[in-house]
């Protein structure tokens, strides 16, 4: 698939397919660029369904890592063309008008990462009614105190255990009862068979 798609995608950096996934390949762009990719491949190279936009957080770098995941209508080549923008409210434009499904992928990006889509027609609650804290799926977002600061333990569950306590806790008394257990006793060398 690459061997194809190399001429057409010169200047962009492509990242080798996995073996095991052999029609699946990764191009990354600059996000000037990415909007003008994903038309010629959908119109000039077949790339007509948009499987997903995913998002991955780069605290270190400052950056999400945008992945728009398309398919040939045959799905027989599938390619993820990335893009980065800036963690800190740089937004990207809307992929409404080359694929509908767009939409709810957007919508989900924008609640769960707080990422700004210009164009978007609906970007308010989704799955997170009234949300006003920081947006989950960042890497800063810490869940352990969000839940300890929000929710009360529900009555009936304060023997709730540590799981990796309750499984060492479990292992040292099988260990225990190993070594408890009777010892079988030596034959007597002298004993008729």
């Amino acid at each position: 698939m690459l061997d194809e798609l190399l001429p057409k995608l010169a200047g962009f950096e492509l990242i080798e397919p996995v073996a095991r996934h052999a029609r699946l390949a990764f191009v990354r762009v600059p996000k000037t660029q990415v909007f003008s990719l994903l038309g010629q491949l959908k119109q000039s190279l077949g790339f007509v369904t948009l499987q997903t936009i995913t998002c991955a957080d780069w605290i270190e770098d400052g950056v999400f890592r945008l992945t728009y995941l398309l398919e040939t209508a045959t799905r027989d080549r599938a390619l993820g063309v990335q893009t980065d923008i800036g963690r800190e409210g740089e937004a990207i434009e809307t992929a409404i008008p080359l694929w509908p499904q767009a939409e709810i992928f957007e919508r989900e990006l924008h609640e769960m990462f707080g990422i700004p889509i210009i164009g978007h027609p609906s970007l308010g609650d989704f799955m997170l009614e009234g949300w006003s804290h920081t947006p989950p799926m960042r890497r800063e977002f810490d869940t352990l105190k969000f839940v300890q600061e929000h929710f009360e333990m529900r009555p009936g569950r304060e023997d709730n255990q540590d799981v990796r306590e309750a499984i060492r806790r479990r292992k040292d008394a099988k260990k225990q009862a190993v070594g408890d257990a009777p010892k079988p006793k030596p034959a007597a060398s002298g004993d008729a068979k």
